[in-house]
């Protein structure tokens, strides 16, 4: 685990990080530190919810599904059963055999990091750079210096030599714009005249770079409303909505819900090498009734969640779940809503662990519950 300030100071670095990373409290690291230093190895970049001043990093094994070089994504790994997806992902691949901008459109936590890899791996920039930027994790005052680069002396705290910008950075491959609704119009400006120049000038400096690259940018906001209210240029937006992808939330597709989840825990069993290894039915309908918010993300939170809980057990039940889904559902059937049964699913739940318990004693010590709560519930459930 390390944390880091957006001037890519090391804040923390737990005992691990120091030891095979030689990160530490106070140091300084290059634009490409997750490349240089972390080879082999994930990094996964954990959404704080808010805009924060500094930025969190889990590092990861290299036997983790988490994150992946842009390298080994492809469509191929993108499963959906949903007919709305498979036909934005038919836009995608038309995105990945073009050379033209592409926007991406969709909820925080839908993939849109992940599509954008899958396209830039599957074009002919390939073997080319890919380069992400949260536009929203970059404070205002330095977004144009990590995108454009500065020299030395530009401004004060200018690092000694300069830095290189993400645009030049990405040349000859793919520059991932993320949360691109986020950008001033000032900058806006800006990055417009580097997409019609196709050049880029450090601050501080005059000389021009010539780029080729690849832009693809992303936003969770309604980038239409914001261009009718004047919040985003209506030129750049032209110049970035050649093709337009629109990825739908996770509740608009619940055919998806249960695939990945149980692509999850696959993935969390290879890296512990043990844990459970499927999901029972009542805790797949409790995930099913969720309207999932932080969409793919958020699931992948649960399911690691329940799978850590469940660490000992061969099955993900219910309660495994955050408690207050419980609650929540509780709640919706009170009010009439055509949604599975609270008691049912406690049936279920308490009915499975006394048929994989070797005893009543063992089964009550599993759920949680002592045995005379479990006698009592067995009662009431009608469960012999």
């Amino acid at each position: 685990m390390v944390a880091i300030s957006d001037e890519r100071v090391v804040l923390f670095a737990n005992r691990q990080a120091q030891e095979r990373f030689s990160l530490c409290e106070g140091l300084v690291l290059e634009v490409d530190w997750e490349q240089t230093r972390l080879a082999n190895w994930f990094v996964e970049e954990l959404d704080l919810g808010e805009k924060t001043w500094y930025r969190l990093f889990l590092i990861r094994p290299g036997t983790s599904s988490v994150s992946k070089p842009a390298s080994s994504y492809s469509f191929s790994e993108i499963h959906t059963n949903s007919p709305l997806y498979q036909n934005q992902l038919q836009t995608a691949r038309i995105a990945a055999q073009s050379l033209s901008n592409t926007l991406l459109l969709g909820e925080t936590g839908c993939g849109k990091e992940v599509l954008a890899r899958a396209i830039h791996s599957s074009s002919a920039r390939k073997d080319g750079p890919f380069i992400a930027v949260n536009i929203a994790a970059l404070p205002r005052e330095l977004i144009a210096s990590e995108l454009f680069g500065y020299t030395e002396g530009a401004f004060t705290g200018a690092k000694k030599g300069g830095q290189l910008g993400k645009f030049e950075a990405a040349n000859g491959g793919t520059l991932f714009l993320d949360e691109i609704g986020e950008m001033t119009i000032e900058l806006q400006v800006l990055l417009l005249r580097v997409l019609e120049e196709r050049k880029v000038t450090r601050l501080g400096s005059h000389e021009e770079k010539p780029l080729d690259i690849r832009i693809i940018a992303a936003t969770n906001r309604f980038i239409e409303e914001d261009v009718r209210n004047g919040l985003f240029r209506a030129d750049l937006y032209y110049r970035l909505n050649v093709l337009q992808i629109r990825i739908p939330p996770l509740r608009e597709r619940k055919e998806d819900i249960a695939p990945l989840a149980d692509e999850f825990l696959s993935q969390l069993h290879t890296q512990y090498a043990r844990g459970p290894t499927g999901i029972c039915e009542s805790a797949l309908t409790i995930l099913q009734q969720h309207t999932w918010p932080g969409n793919i993300r958020e699931l992948r939170n649960i399911v690691e969640r329940a799978f850590l809980h469940a660490f000992d057990d061969p099955w993900i039940t219910p309660h495994h779940l955050p408690c207050e889904w419980q609650h929540e559902y509780g709640q919706q059937e009170a009010s009439g809503e055509p949604l599975p049964l609270l008691r049912e699913l406690e049936r279920q739940t308490i009915q499975q662990a006394i048929t994989q318990a070797p005893s009543i004693s063992a089964a009550a010590k599993k759920l949680g519950i002592a045995r005379s709560t479990l006698y009592r519930k067995m009662e009431e459930l009608g469960i012999g």
